[in-house]
């Protein structure tokens, strides 16, 4: 195997690697979202099973809750997607640093051979 191989498939397993996590990183976001839409739903639950339901104030906070959740809820799926913009850019930056450097290399490897 060449140097020109090696390098060529060293790139290609730290591309297949940086997708795996940026993958993982919206995995465990959407987890993360997933386990608390589960628990607010649980508490909703509890919230009407209760006798409280005459309690304005707590009608006033469950609806602040929604509120908050729906926030929440719009900033976990803005990670996921911010976690893939910043692991496009790692990633293209990662490669052009690579270009660059096996650049200089088979400059330094051609000037030594002359």
């Amino acid at each position: 195997m060449t140097s020109d191989e090696r390098i060529a498939h060293l790139e290609a397993q730290l591309d297949k690697l940086n997708a795996k996590q940026t993958e993982l990183f919206k995995q465990l976001a959407q987890a993360e979202r997933d386990q608390w839409q589960g628990r607010i739903e649980d508490l909703k639950v509890q919230f009407h099973l209760s006798a409280t339901e005459g309690n304005e104030r707590a009608h006033e906070l469950m609806d602040q809750l929604d509120s908050r959740w729906s926030e929440a809820r719009a900033q976990f799926d803005n990670a996921a997607t911010t976690a893939t913009d910043v692991g496009a850019t790692l990633r293209g930056g990662l490669q052009s640093a690579v270009r660059d450097v096996r650049q200089a290399l088979l400059q330094s490897k051609s000037k030594i051979a002359s």
